[in-house]
Protein backbone atom coordinates (compact mmCIF):
# COMPACT_ATOMS: atom_id res chain seq x y z
CA UNK A 1 0.00 0.00 0.00
CA UNK A 2 2.79 2.37 0.93
CA UNK A 3 4.61 1.51 -2.28
CA UNK A 4 1.53 2.31 -4.33
CA UNK A 5 1.13 5.64 -2.49
CA UNK A 6 4.75 6.59 -3.11
CA UNK A 7 4.44 5.61 -6.75
CA UNK A 8 1.32 7.71 -7.20
CA UNK A 9 2.98 10.58 -5.38
CA UNK A 10 5.90 10.51 -7.75
CA UNK A 11 3.52 10.56 -10.70
CA UNK A 12 1.64 13.50 -9.23
CA UNK A 13 4.86 15.38 -8.53
CA UNK A 14 6.11 14.66 -12.04
CA UNK A 15 2.81 15.80 -13.46
CA UNK A 16 2.86 18.97 -11.37
CA UNK A 17 6.45 19.60 -12.36
CA UNK A 18 5.53 19.30 -16.05
CA UNK A 19 2.51 21.54 -15.53
CA UNK A 20 4.63 24.16 -13.77
CA UNK A 21 7.29 23.97 -16.47
CA UNK A 22 4.67 24.33 -19.20
CA UNK A 23 3.11 27.29 -17.42
CA UNK A 24 6.53 28.88 -17.00
CA UNK A 25 7.40 28.31 -20.67
CA UNK A 26 4.04 29.66 -21.77
CA UNK A 27 4.57 32.71 -19.58
CA UNK A 28 8.00 33.27 -21.06
CA UNK A 29 6.58 33.04 -24.59
CA UNK A 30 3.80 35.47 -23.73
CA UNK A 31 6.32 37.91 -22.26
CA UNK A 32 8.46 37.67 -25.40
CA UNK A 33 5.42 38.25 -27.63
CA UNK A 34 4.30 41.20 -25.50
CA UNK A 35 7.83 42.60 -25.64
CA UNK A 36 7.92 42.28 -29.41
CA UNK A 37 4.51 43.93 -29.76
CA UNK A 38 5.59 46.78 -27.51
CA UNK A 39 8.82 47.22 -29.50
CA UNK A 40 6.88 47.19 -32.78
CA UNK A 41 4.41 49.73 -31.40
CA UNK A 42 7.21 52.01 -30.23
CA UNK A 43 9.01 51.64 -33.56
CA UNK A 44 5.83 52.33 -35.52
CA UNK A 45 5.10 55.36 -33.37
CA UNK A 46 8.67 56.57 -33.89
CA UNK A 47 8.41 56.07 -37.66
CA UNK A 48 5.03 57.82 -37.76
CA UNK A 49 6.50 60.73 -35.81
CA UNK A 50 9.46 60.97 -38.19
CA UNK A 51 7.14 60.85 -41.22
CA UNK A 52 4.96 63.56 -39.72
CA UNK A 53 7.99 65.74 -39.00
CA UNK A 54 9.25 65.20 -42.56
CA UNK A 55 5.84 66.02 -44.01
CA UNK A 56 5.62 69.19 -41.91
CA UNK A 57 9.08 70.17 -43.13
CA UNK A 58 7.91 69.71 -46.71
CA UNK A 59 4.82 71.82 -46.04
CA UNK A 60 6.98 74.71 -44.85
CA UNK A 61 9.22 74.39 -47.92
CA UNK A 62 6.26 74.09 -50.29
CA UNK A 63 4.65 77.16 -48.73
CA UNK A 64 7.85 79.15 -49.25
CA UNK A 65 8.15 77.83 -52.82
CA UNK A 66 4.57 78.83 -53.58
CA UNK A 67 5.17 82.31 -52.16
CA UNK A 68 8.27 82.87 -54.29
CA UNK A 69 6.60 81.60 -57.47
CA UNK A 70 3.61 83.83 -56.77
CA UNK A 71 5.84 86.89 -56.56
CA UNK A 72 7.51 86.00 -59.86
CA UNK A 73 4.21 85.40 -61.64
CA UNK A 74 2.56 88.52 -60.24
CA UNK A 75 5.49 90.64 -61.44
CA UNK A 76 5.36 89.02 -64.89
CA UNK A 77 1.61 89.58 -65.09
CA UNK A 78 2.02 93.27 -64.19
CA UNK A 79 4.72 93.68 -66.84
CA UNK A 80 2.59 91.86 -69.42
CA UNK A 81 -0.30 94.19 -68.68
CA UNK A 82 1.97 97.21 -69.20
CA UNK A 83 3.21 95.76 -72.51
CA UNK A 84 -0.36 95.27 -73.68
CA UNK A 85 -1.13 98.93 -72.93
CA UNK A 86 1.91 100.08 -74.89
CA UNK A 87 1.12 97.87 -77.88
CA UNK A 88 -2.49 98.98 -77.80
CA UNK A 89 -1.16 102.49 -78.41
CA UNK A 90 0.77 101.18 -81.43
CA UNK A 91 -2.35 99.41 -82.68
CA UNK A 92 -4.42 102.59 -82.46
CA UNK A 93 -1.72 104.53 -84.32
CA UNK A 94 -1.88 101.98 -87.13
CA UNK A 95 -5.67 101.93 -87.03
CA UNK A 96 -5.80 105.69 -87.64
CA UNK A 97 -2.88 105.48 -90.10
CA UNK A 98 -0.95 108.03 -88.04
CA UNK A 99 2.37 106.73 -89.37
CA UNK A 100 4.31 109.92 -88.59
CA UNK A 101 3.45 109.73 -84.91
CA UNK A 102 6.79 109.65 -82.99
CA UNK A 103 5.32 107.21 -80.48
CA UNK A 104 5.13 104.58 -83.20
CA UNK A 105 8.88 104.13 -83.15
CA UNK A 106 9.39 104.30 -79.38
CA UNK A 107 6.55 101.97 -78.45
CA UNK A 108 7.35 99.46 -81.19
CA UNK A 109 10.25 98.46 -78.99
CA UNK A 110 7.76 96.39 -76.96
CA UNK A 111 7.37 94.05 -79.93
CA UNK A 112 10.72 92.47 -79.15
CA UNK A 113 10.41 92.53 -75.38
CA UNK A 114 9.78 89.23 -73.67
CA UNK A 115 9.92 87.92 -70.14
CA UNK A 116 10.56 84.37 -69.06
CA UNK A 117 9.20 82.61 -66.01
CA UNK A 118 11.76 80.50 -64.19
CA UNK A 119 9.69 78.53 -61.67
CA UNK A 120 11.16 77.33 -58.40
CA UNK A 121 10.42 73.61 -58.21
CA UNK A 122 13.19 72.12 -56.04
CA UNK A 123 10.89 70.93 -53.23
CA UNK A 124 8.27 69.53 -55.60
CA UNK A 125 10.85 67.70 -57.71
CA UNK A 126 12.37 66.23 -54.55
CA UNK A 127 8.93 65.08 -53.40
CA UNK A 128 8.12 63.54 -56.75
CA UNK A 129 11.35 61.67 -57.43
CA UNK A 130 11.97 60.52 -53.85
CA UNK A 131 8.46 59.13 -53.52
CA UNK A 132 7.84 61.29 -50.46
CA UNK A 133 4.69 62.70 -52.05
CA UNK A 134 2.91 59.70 -50.48
CA UNK A 135 3.58 61.29 -47.09
CA UNK A 136 0.52 63.39 -47.84
CA UNK A 137 -2.29 60.96 -47.01
CA UNK A 138 -4.94 63.19 -48.55
CA UNK A 139 -5.16 62.14 -52.21
CA UNK A 140 -6.93 65.39 -53.15
CA UNK A 141 -4.06 67.39 -51.67
CA UNK A 142 -1.47 65.32 -53.56
CA UNK A 143 -3.37 65.88 -56.80
CA UNK A 144 -3.73 69.61 -56.06
CA UNK A 145 0.03 69.94 -55.55
CA UNK A 146 0.81 68.13 -58.81
CA UNK A 147 -1.84 70.00 -60.79
CA UNK A 148 -0.58 73.36 -59.53
CA UNK A 149 2.95 72.72 -60.74
CA UNK A 150 1.54 71.47 -64.04
CA UNK A 151 0.05 74.94 -64.62
CA UNK A 152 3.63 76.05 -65.29
CA UNK A 153 3.76 73.90 -68.45
CA UNK A 154 1.45 76.08 -70.61
CA UNK A 155 3.49 79.13 -69.61
CA UNK A 156 6.69 77.47 -70.80
CA UNK A 157 5.11 76.47 -74.13
CA UNK A 158 3.69 79.96 -74.74
CA UNK A 159 7.01 81.59 -73.91
CA UNK A 160 8.85 79.26 -76.28
CA UNK A 161 6.41 80.01 -79.09
CA UNK A 162 6.60 83.73 -78.37
CA UNK A 163 10.40 83.69 -78.51
CA UNK A 164 10.33 82.05 -81.95
CA UNK A 165 7.91 84.74 -83.16
CA UNK A 166 10.21 87.48 -81.90
CA UNK A 167 13.26 85.88 -83.53
CA UNK A 168 11.43 85.61 -86.86
CA UNK A 169 10.35 89.26 -86.61
CA UNK A 170 13.91 90.31 -85.85
CA UNK A 171 15.35 88.43 -88.82
CA UNK A 172 12.59 89.05 -91.37
CA UNK A 173 11.69 92.64 -90.56
CA UNK A 174 14.07 94.50 -88.28
CA UNK A 175 17.29 93.35 -89.94
CA UNK A 176 15.80 93.98 -93.36
CA UNK A 177 14.88 97.55 -92.42
CA UNK A 178 18.31 98.15 -90.92
CA UNK A 179 19.86 97.00 -94.19
CA UNK A 180 17.68 99.30 -96.24
CA UNK A 181 18.36 102.18 -93.88
CA UNK A 182 22.09 101.74 -94.35
CA UNK A 183 21.50 101.82 -98.08
CA UNK A 184 19.54 105.06 -97.71
CA UNK A 185 16.35 103.52 -99.11
CA UNK A 186 14.47 102.81 -95.87
CA UNK A 187 11.05 104.36 -95.54
CA UNK A 188 10.07 106.14 -92.36
CA UNK A 189 6.58 104.75 -92.74
CA UNK A 190 7.45 101.15 -91.89
CA UNK A 191 4.15 101.09 -90.03
CA UNK A 192 2.49 100.56 -93.38
CA UNK A 193 4.21 97.20 -93.75
CA UNK A 194 1.66 94.39 -93.38
CA UNK A 195 4.27 92.24 -91.60
CA UNK A 196 4.69 94.91 -88.94
CA UNK A 197 0.93 95.24 -88.46
CA UNK A 198 0.54 91.46 -88.15
CA UNK A 199 3.35 91.37 -85.61
CA UNK A 200 1.56 93.93 -83.45
CA UNK A 201 -1.63 91.86 -83.50
CA UNK A 202 0.29 88.64 -82.88
CA UNK A 203 2.15 90.00 -79.87
CA UNK A 204 -1.01 91.43 -78.36
CA UNK A 205 -2.61 88.01 -78.70
CA UNK A 206 0.33 86.05 -77.26
CA UNK A 207 0.76 88.45 -74.34
CA UNK A 208 -2.93 88.11 -73.53
CA UNK A 209 -2.51 84.31 -73.62
CA UNK A 210 0.47 84.62 -71.31
CA UNK A 211 -1.60 86.62 -68.85
CA UNK A 212 -4.30 83.96 -68.89
CA UNK A 213 -1.71 81.27 -68.16
CA UNK A 214 -0.18 83.42 -65.41
CA UNK A 215 -3.64 83.89 -63.91
CA UNK A 216 -4.36 80.15 -63.81
CA UNK A 217 -1.04 79.44 -62.09
CA UNK A 218 -1.50 82.30 -59.64
CA UNK A 219 -4.98 81.10 -58.68
CA UNK A 220 -3.77 77.54 -58.07
CA UNK A 221 -0.80 78.72 -56.01
CA UNK A 222 -2.99 80.97 -53.87
CA UNK A 223 -5.33 78.07 -53.07
CA UNK A 224 -2.39 75.85 -52.15
CA UNK A 225 -0.95 78.55 -49.90
CA UNK A 226 -4.20 78.62 -47.93
CA UNK A 227 -4.10 74.82 -47.61
CA UNK A 228 -0.48 74.86 -46.45
CA UNK A 229 -1.27 77.52 -43.87
CA UNK A 230 -4.19 75.48 -42.52
CA UNK A 231 -1.99 72.37 -42.23
CA UNK A 232 0.72 74.32 -40.41
CA UNK A 233 -1.86 75.70 -37.96
CA UNK A 234 -3.14 72.17 -37.24
CA UNK A 235 0.38 71.04 -36.42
Amino acid sequence: MIKIFRKNRRKILAKNKFTNYFAYAAGEIILVIVGILIALTINEHSNSKKKLELRNSYIIQLHDEAERNLKKLTLLDDEALQMLKELDTVFKILLYKDYDNPRLSTKSFYLIMSKKFYPIMITYENLKFSGDLKLFDDLNLRNAISETYETFNPIEKLESSEQKTIEAYYENFLMRNVKFRNMGTSSKNYGKDIYFENMVLTRMTTIAQNREAYGNAIESLQKLKVTYTELQNKN
